[in-house]
Protein backbone atom coordinates (compact mmCIF):
# COMPACT_ATOMS: atom_id res chain seq x y z
CA UNK A 1 0.00 0.00 0.00
CA UNK A 2 1.44 2.98 -0.62
CA UNK A 3 2.72 5.44 1.73
CA UNK A 4 0.07 8.49 2.64
CA UNK A 5 2.18 11.95 2.15
CA UNK A 6 2.48 14.41 4.67
CA UNK A 7 -0.81 16.56 4.39
CA UNK A 8 -3.12 12.77 3.77
CA UNK A 9 -1.71 12.19 7.39
CA UNK A 10 -2.60 15.54 8.93
CA UNK A 11 -6.29 14.95 7.61
CA UNK A 12 -5.84 11.70 8.92
CA UNK A 13 -4.78 12.64 12.11
CA UNK A 14 -7.46 15.28 12.34
CA UNK A 15 -10.62 13.31 11.19
CA UNK A 16 -9.47 10.84 13.84
CA UNK A 17 -9.28 13.72 16.95
CA UNK A 18 -12.32 15.11 15.72
CA UNK A 19 -14.22 11.32 16.02
CA UNK A 20 -12.90 10.83 19.40
CA UNK A 21 -14.26 14.18 20.08
CA UNK A 22 -17.53 13.90 18.47
CA UNK A 23 -18.14 10.88 17.39
CA UNK A 24 -19.97 9.17 20.36
CA UNK A 25 -21.87 12.23 20.54
CA UNK A 26 -22.96 11.68 16.61
CA UNK A 27 -23.63 8.06 16.83
CA UNK A 28 -25.84 8.65 19.89
CA UNK A 29 -28.05 11.26 17.85
CA UNK A 30 -28.09 9.23 14.78
CA UNK A 31 -29.04 6.35 17.01
CA UNK A 32 -32.03 8.61 18.40
CA UNK A 33 -32.98 9.87 15.12
CA UNK A 34 -33.15 6.03 13.92
CA UNK A 35 -35.42 5.29 16.69
CA UNK A 36 -37.47 7.86 16.39
CA UNK A 37 -37.85 7.36 12.68
CA UNK A 38 -38.92 3.65 13.58
CA UNK A 39 -41.43 4.10 16.22
CA UNK A 40 -43.18 7.21 13.96
CA UNK A 41 -43.60 4.32 11.24
CA UNK A 42 -44.37 2.04 13.50
CA UNK A 43 -47.39 4.56 14.49
CA UNK A 44 -48.43 5.19 11.50
CA UNK A 45 -48.75 1.47 10.68
CA UNK A 46 -50.49 1.20 14.06
CA UNK A 47 -52.61 4.03 13.09
CA UNK A 48 -53.95 2.93 9.26
CA UNK A 49 -54.18 -0.53 11.15
CA UNK A 50 -56.64 1.05 13.28
CA UNK A 51 -58.58 3.04 10.76
CA UNK A 52 -58.83 -0.02 8.63
CA UNK A 53 -60.47 -2.49 11.98
CA UNK A 54 -62.86 0.62 12.90
CA UNK A 55 -64.21 1.45 9.45
CA UNK A 56 -65.06 -2.74 9.46
CA UNK A 57 -66.63 -3.14 13.03
CA UNK A 58 -68.77 0.67 11.85
CA UNK A 59 -69.85 -1.38 8.36
CA UNK A 60 -70.85 -4.33 10.16
CA UNK A 61 -72.91 -1.58 12.92
CA UNK A 62 -74.20 0.10 10.14
CA UNK A 63 -75.60 -3.01 8.93
CA UNK A 64 -76.89 -4.52 11.74
CA UNK A 65 -78.80 -1.33 12.91
CA UNK A 66 -82.12 -3.26 13.44
CA UNK A 67 -80.23 -5.20 15.82
CA UNK A 68 -79.87 -3.25 19.14
CA UNK A 69 -77.51 -5.11 21.27
CA UNK A 70 -75.39 -5.84 18.43
CA UNK A 71 -75.41 -2.08 17.27
CA UNK A 72 -74.82 -0.89 20.67
CA UNK A 73 -71.91 -3.42 21.13
CA UNK A 74 -70.33 -2.36 18.06
CA UNK A 75 -70.36 1.21 19.09
CA UNK A 76 -69.09 0.59 22.46
CA UNK A 77 -65.88 -0.97 20.80
CA UNK A 78 -65.84 1.83 18.86
CA UNK A 79 -65.90 4.01 21.28
CA UNK A 80 -63.26 2.40 23.39
CA UNK A 81 -61.04 0.62 21.53
CA UNK A 82 -60.77 3.10 18.16
CA UNK A 83 -61.70 6.51 19.75
CA UNK A 84 -59.27 8.16 17.75
CA UNK A 85 -60.77 7.02 14.64
CA UNK A 86 -63.27 8.82 12.49
CA UNK A 87 -65.53 5.68 12.70
CA UNK A 88 -66.17 6.47 16.74
CA UNK A 89 -67.38 9.58 15.92
CA UNK A 90 -69.84 9.18 13.19
CA UNK A 91 -71.27 5.86 15.36
CA UNK A 92 -72.30 7.89 17.91
CA UNK A 93 -74.09 9.89 15.83
CA UNK A 94 -75.86 7.52 14.63
CA UNK A 95 -76.75 5.98 17.69
CA UNK A 96 -77.89 9.41 18.72
CA UNK A 97 -79.92 9.38 16.03
CA UNK A 98 -81.07 6.58 16.59
CA UNK A 99 -82.05 6.78 20.31
CA UNK A 100 -83.79 10.18 19.56
CA UNK A 101 -86.24 8.10 16.95
CA UNK A 102 -86.69 5.77 19.68
CA UNK A 103 -87.96 8.65 22.23
CA UNK A 104 -84.85 8.01 24.35
CA UNK A 105 -83.66 12.30 24.16
CA UNK A 106 -81.36 10.75 27.24
CA UNK A 107 -79.36 8.51 25.17
CA UNK A 108 -79.47 10.54 22.40
CA UNK A 109 -78.13 13.72 24.42
CA UNK A 110 -75.39 11.42 26.20
CA UNK A 111 -73.92 10.03 22.49
CA UNK A 112 -73.84 13.54 20.89
CA UNK A 113 -72.12 15.01 24.02
CA UNK A 114 -69.58 12.31 23.29
CA UNK A 115 -69.19 13.30 19.74
CA UNK A 116 -68.87 16.96 21.21
CA UNK A 117 -65.96 15.82 24.06
CA UNK A 118 -64.07 13.52 21.50
CA UNK A 119 -64.33 14.07 18.02
CA UNK A 120 -61.46 15.67 15.91
CA UNK A 121 -63.17 16.84 13.21
CA UNK A 122 -64.99 19.99 14.06
CA UNK A 123 -67.53 19.20 11.01
CA UNK A 124 -69.01 16.37 13.38
CA UNK A 125 -68.51 18.32 16.58
CA UNK A 126 -70.77 21.55 15.17
CA UNK A 127 -73.69 18.70 13.86
CA UNK A 128 -73.35 16.94 17.51
CA UNK A 129 -74.08 20.47 18.58
CA UNK A 130 -76.95 21.38 16.41
CA UNK A 131 -78.99 18.07 17.00
CA UNK A 132 -78.27 18.60 20.78
CA UNK A 133 -79.85 22.30 20.72
CA UNK A 134 -82.92 20.71 18.89
CA UNK A 135 -83.04 17.78 21.42
CA UNK A 136 -82.68 21.13 24.58
CA UNK A 137 -85.22 23.04 22.20
CA UNK A 138 -87.58 20.16 22.68
CA UNK A 139 -87.14 19.91 26.54
CA UNK A 140 -87.96 23.71 26.94
CA UNK A 141 -84.30 24.44 27.68
CA UNK A 142 -83.63 27.20 25.70
CA UNK A 143 -80.95 29.22 26.79
CA UNK A 144 -78.66 26.27 27.49
CA UNK A 145 -79.34 25.28 23.68
CA UNK A 146 -78.46 29.21 22.95
CA UNK A 147 -74.89 28.74 24.87
CA UNK A 148 -74.15 26.08 22.68
CA UNK A 149 -74.60 27.22 19.35
CA UNK A 150 -73.36 30.61 19.98
CA UNK A 151 -70.80 30.18 17.42
CA UNK A 152 -69.56 27.74 15.16
CA UNK A 153 -66.16 26.08 14.84
CA UNK A 154 -66.57 25.44 11.01
CA UNK A 155 -67.53 28.70 9.08
CA UNK A 156 -69.79 26.66 6.59
CA UNK A 157 -72.15 25.96 9.46
CA UNK A 158 -72.56 29.93 10.46
CA UNK A 159 -75.93 29.60 8.54
CA UNK A 160 -77.60 26.34 10.08
CA UNK A 161 -76.66 27.98 13.63
CA UNK A 162 -78.10 31.42 12.54
CA UNK A 163 -81.25 29.32 11.45
CA UNK A 164 -81.41 27.52 14.61
CA UNK A 165 -80.94 30.53 17.01
CA UNK A 166 -83.81 31.83 14.98
CA UNK A 167 -85.74 28.98 15.92
CA UNK A 168 -84.61 29.10 19.62
CA UNK A 169 -85.62 32.55 19.86
CA UNK A 170 -89.07 31.97 18.43
CA UNK A 171 -89.80 29.48 21.13
CA UNK A 172 -88.46 32.34 23.44
CA UNK A 173 -91.53 34.28 21.92
CA UNK A 174 -88.47 36.88 21.09
CA UNK A 175 -89.39 37.84 17.34
CA UNK A 176 -87.37 40.83 17.00
CA UNK A 177 -83.92 38.04 17.61
CA UNK A 178 -85.55 35.75 15.86
CA UNK A 179 -85.92 37.62 13.10
CA UNK A 180 -82.07 39.25 12.91
CA UNK A 181 -80.71 35.49 13.04
CA UNK A 182 -82.80 34.60 9.89
CA UNK A 183 -81.73 37.35 8.49
CA UNK A 184 -78.00 36.27 8.78
CA UNK A 185 -78.63 32.67 8.00
CA UNK A 186 -80.08 33.99 4.57
CA UNK A 187 -77.38 36.38 4.39
CA UNK A 188 -74.86 33.33 4.83
CA UNK A 189 -76.76 30.71 2.92
CA UNK A 190 -75.88 30.36 -1.19
CA UNK A 191 -78.59 30.93 -3.23
CA UNK A 192 -78.66 27.46 -4.30
CA UNK A 193 -79.10 26.36 -0.57
CA UNK A 194 -82.33 23.81 -0.21
CA UNK A 195 -83.49 25.42 3.16
CA UNK A 196 -83.05 28.81 1.93
CA UNK A 197 -86.62 29.47 0.80
CA UNK A 198 -87.73 27.63 3.96
CA UNK A 199 -85.71 29.96 6.52
CA UNK A 200 -87.43 33.28 3.92
CA UNK A 201 -90.71 31.49 4.91
CA UNK A 202 -89.93 31.72 8.68
CA UNK A 203 -88.43 35.30 8.38
CA UNK A 204 -91.83 36.08 6.50
CA UNK A 205 -94.16 34.53 9.45
CA UNK A 206 -92.88 36.45 12.09
CA UNK A 207 -94.00 39.94 10.02
CA UNK A 208 -91.07 41.52 11.88
CA UNK A 209 -89.92 44.65 9.38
Amino acid sequence: MAAFDLQEQEQIAELKAWWQSWGQALALVLGAALIAYAAWTGWQTWQKRQVAQAAEIYAQMQAQGMDEVKFNSALSQLKTEYSSTPYSSRAALAAAKMAYMKGNPVKATTELNWVISNSKEVTLRDTAKLRLAGILMDGQKYDEALALIKTPEEESYSALFAEMRGDLMVAKKDNAAAADAYRQAIAKLPKDAPNLKLVEVKLDVLGVK
